[in-house]
């Protein structure tokens, strides 16, 4: 049943109350509220939300301590900078470093074993590259072209991928894929080369001579084509 109120003083609500039936057979009333502009009706506020500030904010702290704690479980990556000198660790003999490592082809590891001073006599073209760096990337056409020319003659080539931001032997063999390159690869798992020969940033090469000297280097990224073709020439390469 609903019953209005009608004729109220000019200003004031009219009031109208219903009555609802409840399940006992008793009724229950409710009024409707005040008209707009009532100061003694109280008014039931919606709960706050975020802000849009907090919004935005919230994930943005939330990635920040997430990529902190990636980062601080991460071994320390040499940079992808093109101007950064080079330091070269040789033997008292004079000498580069020799190695050992796993060969790595467009499957993946291949159970073989390469050691560079296997190839003493010939010249040596000695890249450190890592998969993710976009600089072997684009450099990866310009070795192609490099190989077509001197990889038929005295000249080796040799990829060492190293393991910086996770990288495995995997993408380099994914690497080698993508691209076509058909020379040796081998992964340094612990980077133990890549410090032995002072690298820090990629690529970087490495001219080694017949006697097994290191005769030059570069790491100017793409710009080393010009420079290496020069060294290679040098070092007697043909």
């Amino acid at each position: 049943m609903t019953v209005s109120l009608a004729n109220e003083p000019e200003g004031k609500l009219k009031r109208q109350v219903s009555v609802l039936k409840t399940s006992d057979g008793g009724c229950m009333a409710t009024k409707s509220p005040r008209a707009k502009g009532s100061s003694k009706e109280s008014v039931a506020k919606k709960p706050k939300g975020l802000s849009k500030w907090e919004k935005v904010a919230i994930p943005i702290i939330i990635i920040i301590a997430i990529w902190s704690v990636y980062s601080f479980t991460q071994p320390p990556s040499p940079s992808t900078s093109l101007n950064v000198s080079v330091s070269t660790t040789v033997s008292e003999s004079g000498l580069a470093p020799d190695f050992t490592l796993p060969i790595v082809d467009a499957n993946g590891p291949t159970g073989q074993t390469l050691t560079l001073s296997a190839f003493r006599g010939k010249v040596v073209l000695l890249e450190f590259m890592e998969p993710w760096c976009p600089h072997c990337q684009n450099t990866a056409p310009i070795l192609n072209n490099l190989y077509s020319q001197y990889g038929k003659g005295n000249v080796v080539f040799i990829s060492i991928a190293g393991p910086y931001n996770g990288a495995t032997a995997s993408d380099a063999a994914a690497f080698i894929a993508h691209y076509g390159t058909s020379w040796s690869y081998v992964y340094d798992s612990s980077g133990t080369v890549f410090s032995e020969y002072g690298v820090n940033s990629f690529p970087t090469f490495f001219i080694i001579a017949p006697n097994g000297s290191v005769s030059g280097s570069c790491n100017q990224g793409e710009e080393c084509g010009p420079t290496l073709s020069s060294l290679l020439s040098a070092a007697g390469g043909t």
